[in-house]
Order: structure tokens, then C-alpha cells, then sequence
């Protein structure tokens, strides 16, 4: 495409994916959100939790010197702190609930406008429709929360789908049965969507472009980046968000492409959205132990390539 797609959305970075000691909320926090903050190829940023108070606030400081639009990705504070919003286990989903709602506070604190969350891992067959009601039932609590904690706007829960029988084994899962959630939810609590990743879709044996399709109107942001699917043995196998170029690999210059024209066609660049414009942000880590900064270039280089074509 000759014009820039700056006018039509926020081109971002999954944090956490691409330096992989944030996941645990330490390291050199500040110095690798910088990396990220100071590079005008991008205008959106998905941070994570922060364990030390004082990082946090520096943090929070440089995110809103950066002009990045600023969004919160739960992932790694739910795995540590074994969130699980669909559990049949009362008691742990009550403490997943609280715990979650001290992921929002954080979110606020930091200026996201927009937090990832995941739905839990699937109970199996016969548990699964109690699962989702339930699941429901946390996200609206968590929705009510947001909505009681905002001051002049309100952070927006994005619900996650990956595979169910494959490597995540999550509950959410097929894309339809996420719009159903969804739509439930939004029912009551306006500030719920989904967040589509390009990189789950071949694991969940499903086409980007119908998945797209469906949730339609329901998206918070996506996530664009690569896969590998074909042989088990694979050190690299499943949802480990590879970057471009692996051989063998399941996203590529046309792939990225096509997802991207097709978020054109469902009217997804330049919508309304809590980031202002919408958010297209990679998620890519090493997967050779090479250095992040390699892989940051590999994305804007495949990025760079997908825009021609678009």
C-alpha cells in the first residue's frame, strides 16, 4: 500500500513477549521498555506487571512522556498468580477474581486504556458449559470493577482465545464460542471485547479471515505474528510466537498481508477505539536465543514487506 498506516491504526509490541524477563514482573524493566518507547516505528506499547513500586512509577512516567498508546497485558500476572476465571472450584475463582482486580488497579496506574485476559484451562466435555457460565460471571464482576475504578475513562477487558487441544488447552478456544461469551457479557458491561492473535489460528484449526469475520465489531485489538505447526518434535512447536522467517513456519509476507486486508474489510482500521485508533501489535520472542533487537527488526522488516501488499 503507498500510504502510511499510521492514519489507520496503532502498529505495537507485545513487551513481554519480545523481552522475556518482564514476564516475571523484574529484570531491567526500564531499560528494555525503552528500546521499545523510543522507536517511532511503532505508537502502541503492551506492557505487564511491575513488581517493585518505584519501577513501577518510573515506568508509568516514561510510558506517558513516550505519546505510545499504552495497553496492559495480563498473561504473565495470570500465570504466576494462577488466575483461573472459569474455574468450577468457587473458592479459587473467588481469588481469581481478587487477584485480577489488582491486575486492573495496575493497569490504571500505568495508563492502559486496554487489559488482556485468558479464560482458564478447559475442564473437558462435560464441564464445559458450567465452565463458561461461570466465566461469564467473572468477567462481568471484573467488568463492574473497571467500571467503579475509572476516572476519566474506563479500561476495557480483552478476552483471549488460543487452542484447546493442542498446546494451551484453554477453555477459549474456538472462536465462535468466545463471540458467545463475549456477547453475553456485553450484554450488561460495554468495556468487554476479544483480542484475535493470527499466531493461534493454524493450532486451533482455524481460517484467520472467518475468525476475524465473527468478531466483527467485537474487537479490542489483534495481535499479528507466526507459528509452527507441523512436527511435534519442534523445539520451536505450538504457541511460542516465532518470528518471521522460521522454516517451515505457518505466517509469512502473504499471510500477514491477508490478515491485514482482512481487518481492512470488517471495518477494524480506524474504528473507534479505547487506544484511540485501533491496535495491531506483534507478539514475537526469540526462539534461538537471539537478541530481542534482532527480532524487533525482523518484525518491522516482515511488517515493512506485508504493507506493500496490502
Amino acid at each position: 500500500m503507498e500510504c502510511r498506516w499510521e492514519g489507520f491504526f496503532h502498529l505495537g509490541v507485545v513487551y513481554p513477549k519480545l523481552f522475556s524477563h518482564a514476564n516475571s514482573g523484574q529484570g531491567p524493566i526500564l531499560e528494555t521498555l525503552a528500546t521499545l518507547l523510543q522507536d517511532p516505528f511503532f505508537s502502541a506499547v503492551e506492557v505487564t506487571w511491575i513488581k517493585d513500586e518505584d519501577v513501577r512509577r518510573k515506568a508509568r512516567d516514561l510510558l506517558q512522556v513516550s505519546g505510545m498508546a499504552v495497553l496492559f497485558n495480563g498473561a504473565p500476572a495470570i500465570r504466576e498468580l494462577q488466575i483461573n476465571l472459569c474455574a468450577l472450584d468457587s473458592e479459587l475463582r473467588q481469588t481469581s477474581v481478587a487477584r485480577l482486580k489488582r491486575v486492573i488497579d495496575e493497569a490504571y496506574f500505568l495508563g492502559a486504556k486496554i487489559l488482556h485476559c485468558v479464560s482458564g484451562p478447559d475442564p473437558g466435555p462435560p464441564q464445559r458449559s458450567e465452565a463458561k457460565r461461570v466465566l461469564i460471571d467473572s468477567l462481568e464482576q471484573l467488568c463492574q470493577y473497571a467500571l467503579e475504578n475509572a476516572t476519566d475513562y474506563a479500561l476495557v477487558l480483552a478476552l483471549e482465545n488460543s487452542d484447546r487441544e493442542v498446546d494451551r488447552l484453554a477453555l477459549l478456544g474456538p472462536t465462535a464460542e468466545t463471540v458467545e461469551v463475549v456477547q453475553a457479557v456485553r450484554r450488561h458491561f460495554s468495556n468487554c471485547g476479544i483480542l484475535l492473535d493470527q499466531g493461534h489460528f493454524s493450532l486451533m484449526k482455524e481460517n484467520p479471515e472467518q475468525a476475524l469475520e465473527m468478531a466483527r465489531g467485537m474487537l479490542t485489538h489483534v495481535h499479528i505474528g507466526n507459528c509452527y505447526s507441523k512436527d511435534r518434535s519442534k523445539p520451536y512447536f505450538g504457541d511460542k510466537h516465532l518470528p518471521f522467517g522460521v522454516p517451515g513456519s505457518d505466517v509469512g509476507v502473504d499471510e500477514l498481508a491477508a490478515f491485514i486486508r482482512k481487518l481492512r474489510e470488517i471495518g477494524f482500521w480506524g474504528q473507534k477505539s479505547a487506544a484511540t485508533l485501533p491496535v495491531i501489535s506483534f507478539e514475537a520472542g526469540p526462539y534461538m536465543g537471539e537478541p530481542p533487537e534482532i527480532v524487533l527488526a525482523n518484525l518491522k522488516r516482515y511488517f515493512t514487506r506485508a504493507w506493500a501488499l496490502v
